[in-house]
């Protein structure tokens, strides 16, 4: 497996025997954490083993040294991100490797293990990423995991050939079955690491956060996790309608249409090609990704949440209140071009929740455009989320509404806009969270500490025991959809509350349940 330099580390870590042979883990720059880092968790999905379901690790001989992250999933190069600044990302198939965080002193009992998925559109995203970075976390006497799992047109390509060959008639959806390797992996071996198997907490941001809420329906997930946190988004709303999830058949016919634009005429010359080709031909198109395919995900999950085949587990889950302010407006800023996404996103609205969407200026049109792109992909599934779960009534839910702002320093790009305006951006609560502020481009400050200090207490006590709540931290109250109430995290107003964005929310169902959208896979 290629592997890449990882800096920081202080000395050498404990020998674990896992599944495949023994590691070797590293000591960290944090006092008293060792790490174990590109553990392989299944074979290497090249030549014929690509576009099939994760398969087991050859195993090997001697003790390895699990000092580097492996290479990251190929996808196409990210441009440089001047919010958080990141090392040179080395791309390979071979990508498939968990990481490790754990205390070096075992203390003779087992801890809460926390697994964290990435984000990235399900067309991007890597472990090897500082803001993910375990060590801080693991420090308060956690074992937390990061893994890579396949993205884009190498982790969802859905094709007829390929559903031949399949035991199950089906294809596409390998991301989310290396997900669920990944967490089999971690049940199986992190008792090693000082982990509890039964305490396993599942975390992701974004379309991590959509993986979460997809194991949660899942079937083959089923008791791989006792706890979930969503955090910013989940595939409840209509197909297509930007909710990361569509129509199997639509999906086949994509691929049999990507192999005929490269000129491929079987799936064997498709895994015969170079994977930049293949990735650099999938480019900006946002077609493959999660296919409801009846086996894998066997129905919407919303559908199953609302009839009860959902895992019997606690959530945690919300949004940050400025989710759109990092993406281009919905409608391109005018009040016509606004008017015409709301008119192909937002179903048949009824005339008086219009005013919740449209604008009458441009300059309000750019606002309502990002506001309403956060909507439809974030904020109408996590509370969507939350509430389904909610009328379970099985376990605990916490909604939470992040809306800390801090203004960007001078020499940071603004697109245009003002240093402030960015505000609560979608990822902008990962750092504090994770324990992780000091990653971001911009100098730490008192508020900053203060945020990190009580945003990562609340998800810590959470992997612990279920419950955010804790000594010195203000009450969060479980979320009933009676009472619709959120916390509202923020360095010194943080407090419970009702929901500002239900109104505008509820609209949004609203105009979905009048008219359900099917709008085609490449919209």
């Amino acid at each position: 497996m290629l592997c890449l330099p990882r800096l920081g580390r202080a000395g050498e870590g404990r020998v674990v025997s896992v599944t495949g042979g023994e590691l070797e883990g590293v000591a960290t720059a944090v006092p008293g954490v060792d790490a174990w880092l590109g553990i392989p968790y299944a074979a290497a999905p090249v030549g014929a083993l690509r576009w099939r379901p994760p398969q087991p690790v050859p195993p090997w001989s001697g003790t390895r040294r699990a000092e580097r992250f492996s290479a990251s999933p190929w996808a196409m190069p990210r441009q440089a991100q001047a919010l958080f600044p990141q090392r040179p990302v080395v791309m390979s198939e071979d990508c498939l490797s968990v990481n490790v965080w754990a205390p070096a002193d075992r203390a003779g009992r087992s801890r809460p293990v926390v697994v964290w998925i990435y984000g990235g559109a399900y067309v991007a995203g890597t472990s090897d990423d500082a803001r993910y970075d375990g060590a801080h976390l693991a420090a308060q006497d956690v074992v937390f995991v990061s893994f890579n799992h396949r993205v884009g047109i190498l982790g969802f390509l859905t094709h007829p050939e390929l559903a031949a060959e399949s035991p199950d008639g089906v294809s596409g959806n390998y991301a989310l079955l290396d997900q669920i390797a990944a967490l089999r992996w971690v049940r199986e071996n992190i008792a090693a690491f000082g982990g509890d198997p039964e305490r396993i907490t599942l975390m992701g941001q974004s379309s991590g956060a959509f993986s979460v809420a997809f194991h949660l329906v899942m079937p083959r997930s089923r008791g791989l996790f006792q706890r979930a946190v969503a955090q910013s988004g989940a595939p409840l709303g209509p197909l297509n309608t930007m909710s990361m999830i569509s129509r199997y058949r639509g999906m086949e016919e994509a691929g049999v249409e990507f192999a005929r634009r490269l000129g491929a005429r079987s799936i064997a010359e498709l895994r015969r090609m170079d994977p930049f080709q293949l990735v650099q031909a999938d480019a900006g198109r946002w077609i493959f990704h999660p296919a409801l395919d009846g086996v894998v995900i066997p129905e919407h999950p919303f559908d199953a949440i609302a009839a009860g085949r959902v895992a019997d587990v606690a959530l945690l889950a919300g949004f940050n209140a400025d989710e759109g302010a990092l993406f281009p407006p919905l409608g391109g800023g005018t009040v016509a071009g606004l008017e015409q996404a709301v008119q192909r996103y937002c179903g048949a609205l009824p005339a008086d929740d219009l005013h919740h969407f449209l604008a009458t200026t441009d300059a309000e049109a750019v606002a309502r455009g990002r506001r309403l792109l956060a909507d439809i992909v974030f904020n109408w599934n996590s509370s969507a989320l939350t509430t389904a779960m909610a009328l379970n009534r099985r376990q605990a839910v916490y909604f939470y509404h992040f809306v800390f702002r801090d203004t960007l320093p001078a020499g940071i790009p603004h697109q245009g806009r003002d240093s402030g305006e960015f505000g609560a951006f979608h990822g902008a609560e990962i750092g504090y969270a994770l324990r992780n502020p000091e990653t971001a481009a911009w100098p730490m400050s008192e508020r900053r500490v203060l945020m990190t200090e009580m945003m990562s207490r609340y998800w810590l006590n959470f992997a612990r025991g279920g419950d955010p709540n804790g000594a010195g931290l203000p009450t969060w109250p479980c979320f009933e959809p009676g009472r619709d109430t959120v916390l509202y995290l923020d360095a010194e107003r943080t407090a419970a509350g009702p929901q500002p964005f239900r109104e505008r929310l509820q609209a949004l169902g609203r105009g979905w349940a009048n008219r359900v959208l099917e709008l085609p896979p490449s919209a």
